[in-house]
């Protein structure tokens, strides 16, 4: 029976992985047309620019030329006949034309109109694509997990729920970095080709101008790696693995200062040393996300961290001097407010300890500390 429901989820699994494939390729459709659209776009208005210009020399001239005719058939007897019939195809003309520069414009805005209609409702549908995908990928992870229970004799709804909660985190975090890296990096990417395509028809127009291109070009690239770094940093800090998790706090907290503009302060307390990789990651991790509290709830000026090293404990608190919160109220809603109830339980993993006190507009101040764990093959 356990076989059975194992192979009919094995299914059902391929099936939903092939339609997140799908939902993928549609999502990078949408966003190479979106491209293609802000391209033409963009020329669209400059080309409008230039046709309400035209429009109106046009109306000038129109006007002036209406008025001649108005003039030459008053007067008819003081001009001859070649001259009025001069006059009347010349006004005739600048109607003409200006009726047709008119049309263009409107032709012009509609498109425009169209353009960014369209780009409205492919941007919702990309939204709603990533929602999907992300949905996708929680029901995928559950069904995996689902298999690995029937195979091994598994599950508990406390298990589920937790498992729910950490695959929620997860995807939460893929969809941020997929968004950072959409916004930035590809983004600036897609310019680059771009600029690149210009600077390679300027070659055979204008060399002169090739060198400036390049230049800005050589700008766009050193930002894109500033941003490409950045991220790498923020999903896992290379000073982290070699320098400990004092160096890669100082580099975050400069960072977050200059993101944020809340000023930071680390302290430092005890005889700082390594410890294993997977308790760095924790303490690092656990800060971080304190400080994402700190960002999106706070409305602090400034927050300490402090870090003391002990013989037997690892200790850290993130203080800021915010508006504050209802402790027991937060705490209690693990729906909507993951972050601290996720800290609590990823210090609860290493049988560490856990508190939060807050008053309302006096800050809050979150502790925790860990068991000390030695890095293997360091003295003590």
């Amino acid at each position: 029976m356990a076989d059975r429901l194992g192979e009919i989820l094995k299914k059902t699994l391929s099936s939903i992985e092939s339609g997140k494939e799908e939902i993928f390729l549609i999502a990078e459709s949408t966003r190479s047309e979106i491209q293609r659209l802000t391209q033409e776009l963009g020329q669209l208005r400059v080309d409008i620019v230039q046709t309400i210009k035209d429009v109106d020399q046009h109306q000038k001239l129109e006007r002036r030329l209406r008025q001649k005719l108005m003039e030459v058939s008053r007067d008819y007897k003081k001009h001859t006949e070649q001259e009025m019939m001069e006059t009347y195809s010349q006004a005739t003309e600048a109607q003409m034309k200006l009726q047709l520069l008119q049309a263009k414009e409107v032709q012009q805005r509609s498109r425009r109109d169209e353009i960014e209609r369209a780009l409205r409702q492919m941007q919702a549908t990309i939204e709603r694509a990533e929602n999907l995908m992300s949905k996708v990928s929680v029901a995928i992870n559950l069904l995996q997990g689902s298999i690995a229970d029937i195979y091994h004799g598994r599950g508990t709804d406390q298990r589920q729920e937790t498992g729910l909660r950490v695959i929620k985190a997860q995807e939460d975090e893929r969809r941020r970095v997929a968004r950072e890296m959409h916004d930035g990096p590809a983004q600036t990417l897609a310019n680059i080709v771009l600029r690149l395509e210009i600077a390679e028809k300027l070659l055979d127009l204008d060399p002169s101008r090739v060198k400036g291109e390049l230049k800005d070009l050589k700008n766009l690239v050193r930002s894109n790696l500033q941003d490409i770094r950045r991220i790498i940093f923020d999903l896992r800090p290379m000073a982290l693995d070699d320098l400990g998790v004092i160096p890669a706090l100082k580099k975050y907290l400069d960072n977050f200062q200059e993101t944020y503009h809340i000023q930071c302060e680390l302290r430092v307390e005890g005889r700082e040393r390594r410890l294993l990789p997977i308790m760095e990651v924790a303490l690092f991790r656990l800060i971080q996300e304190g400080m994402t509290n700190v960002a999106k709830h706070s409305a602090s000026d400034r927050v300490k961290v402090c870090v003391e090293f002990q013989d037997e404990w690892t200790s850290a608190s993130v203080q800021d001097f915010g508006k504050g919160f209802e402790v027991d109220k937060i705490l209690e809603d693990a729906t909507e407010h993951f972050g601290l109830v996720g800290m609590r339980e990823r210090v609860e993993m290493f049988n560490g300890h856990f508190t939060v006190q807050s008053s309302q507009g006096k800050g809050t101040t979150v502790e925790f500390s860990i068991p000390f764990v030695q890095e293997e093959g360091t003295a003590g």
